[in-house]
């Protein structure tokens, strides 16, 4: 099991700290001078929305930034994604944005600059995943790395060597991939 995980199955596992990645991200944010930090993520059940929140929550309170519940917005339906990005960008006026994964970070920019606001000039925005569309959208968006291709060999690698034991070994292993920030044209610093 990768990426997306849950402690009710037993088996191998290939993650990344989404807590600690999330606490980075936001950290760069604060960082560049950033205070109005909004959060765009999953609903709790979700475990990586659940972590990904903590890591949020941790950073600013470790900066004695408040906590503004009207600035964490928990997406559960796809449907109302859009409404939901745009009341937060109409009402809470953040000056960032920290999105949970690529869908959301590039609605928030789609959105954005349908509100006549430029990204990264007027709000930065942060996704999470690094896959295509955050290399090719315009702008291009700084984004959590999650090491993909590594995550998905390793776990790759872990499967084999499973199906190759003699006996069935009842230890499973948990094996956790760094993730890094790649800067793009969607953050800037104030």
């Amino acid at each position: 099991m990768f990426d997306r995980i849950t402690n009710d199955v037993l088996c191998d596992k290939v993650i990344i700290d989404d807590q600690l990645a999330a606490y980075e991200a936001v950290g760069f944010l604060i960082d560049k001078g950033f205070k109005k930090i909004a959060l765009i993520t999953t609903v709790d059940y979700v475990s990586v929305g659940k972590l990904r929140t903590e890591g949020y929550v941790n950073v600013l309170n470790d900066h004695d930034i408040p906590v503004n519940n009207g600035m964490i917005i928990k997406i559960e339906d796809i449907d109302d994604c859009a409404s939901k990005i745009e009341k937060l960008l109409r009402e809470e006026k953040p000056d960032a944005i920290f999105a949970v994964n690529e869908l959301f970070a590039v609605t928030t920019i789609k959105l954005a600059n349908k509100m006549g606001l430029k990204v990264p000039e007027d709000i930065s925005v942060i996704g999470f995943t690094d896959g295509i569309i955050s290399q090719f959208s315009t702008p291009s968006i700084t984004t959590v790395s999650q090491n993909g291709i590594k995550m998905g060999g390793r776990a790759a690698k872990m499967l084999i060597e499973r199906l190759e034991m003699d006996e069935e070994d009842e230890q499973y292993k948990t094996e956790v991939i760094e993730t890094h920030l790649v800067e793009r044209e969607s953050t800037l610093s104030l």
